[in-house]
């Protein structure tokens, strides 16, 4: 018997020193009293279900284990509002009212509570930028062009303080999830290699096995193979008639060529498409080429769009969006996106647009 209770107590040891680490959640949702909670993980902007719970009497409640911190939702059935938290092994505490779900308060997680007031921080710039562009429509539609032209730097005004706010807030809680998360989803599609390295070196060691952290650095590998003084990675996608084209096909015919990353849905793209035509009329003769690779969902608007702009170069494209081939070979995170390569296969300039490129051209062909 005595055998028997130290071979019982050395089992209980045992399970819990291996226990794992769990987060409880508890919930409350006044004015929702049945239905259903669901927790789901966002991934690659997609929520996956991890878990679902009924609602009684207004509570709900999860239990489990995460192995990093990441960022999770819980919806209801009736309601088209969601709860945002960096869901971490600890204990959670939710209130929240069913008019208003998406305030809800939230106890128990530091973490949560950072992102959250980063998240109002931001609603604040972004409301600001919301009335001006109302207000600049107004002005435009009442013809008031001095005023319209006041608000436009007003708006670059903040635009430019939001992101030295977020960049702050990146640099000040590197020793976070949060950090490699935002530079995700705000910062890296206008940083450079050696701009997003210089961040990403910033994580401590427990941050950068993350997955945010992983995704940034596998951006970083793709970036740094296709930075300006690379040679330039070839790829193959079917024109507008459903034939292969290879950018090394053109490359090799010409002495510069521009690839245009581009879409008829951005306006952006389609701003800019004018000059590419004012370009390429003026140095095609001289040996300069477009090749034209298109973010769009469906050939006919990309067809449409060729078309209506008067675009005569070589145009290619899979059609599959931002899961484009040739976008993730050369980390195309935003559009227009542009990459220059001179006749030895080297990338020279990327992102040249308007007078710039018109200044590179003259500079390389004049």
């Amino acid at each position: 018997m005595k055998n028997l209770f130290y071979s019982i107590i050395a089992v209980a040891f045992m399970f819990s020193c291996t226990q794992q680490p769990q987060y409880k959640i508890q919930g409350n949702v006044d004015g929702l009293n049945t239905g259903s909670a669901v927790l789901s993980k966002v991934v690659d902007n997609e929520l996956v279900t991890v878990d679902s719970v009924a609602i009684e009497k207004g509570s709900f409640a999860f239990k489990g284990s995460v192995e990093q911190p990441e960022l999770y939702i819980i919806t209801f059935a009736d309601s088209l509002e969601g709860i945002q938290l960096f869901l971490e092994n600890t204990d959670l505490n939710i209130a929240a009212h069913v008019d208003s779900i998406s305030k809800a308060d939230i106890e128990g997680s530091e973490l949560t509570n950072l992102y959250t007031s980063f998240n109002k921080e931001l609603l604040g710039f972004n409301l600001k930028m919301r009335n001006l562009y109302n207000e600049y429509i107004q002005a435009n539609m009442s013809g008031n062009t001095e005023r319209a032209k006041e608000i436009e730097e007003e708006y670059t005004v903040i635009e430019e303080q939001q992101m030295a706010y977020i960049d702050s807030f990146v640099k000040e809680n590197s020793n976070t999830v949060l950090a490699p998360y935002i530079t995700l989803r705000f910062v890296a599609h206008r940083l450079d290699a050696e701009e997003l390295e210089e961040i990403t070196s910033n994580f401590t060691p427990e941050v950068s096995e993350s997955q945010y952290a992983q995704t940034l650095n596998e951006r970083l590998e793709v970036m740094k193979r296709v930075a300006v003084g690379q040679p330039y990675v070839d790829f193959t996608l079917n024109d507008t008639t459903g034939n292969p084209l290879s950018l090394s096909s053109v490359v090799e015919k010409n002495d510069y060529v521009l690839v245009d990353f581009w879409a008829a849905w951005c306006n952006p793209c389609r701003q800019e498409n004018p000059n590419l035509v004012a370009e390429y009329a003026k140095y095609h003769d001289k040996g300069f080429e477009i090749f034209g690779v298109s973010f769009d969902k469906t050939r006919e608007a990309w067809v449409k769009a060729i078309k209506d702009d008067n675009l005569t170069w070589p145009q290619v494209s899979d059609l599959k969006y931002w899961d484009s081939a040739a976008g993730k070979l050369y980390a195309v995170r935003s559009i227009p996106h542009s990459v220059l390569i001179d006749k030895d296969g080297i990338i020279i300039a990327k992102n040249i647009r308007g007078e710039e490129l018109g200044a590179k051209l003259s500079e390389l062909m004049d």
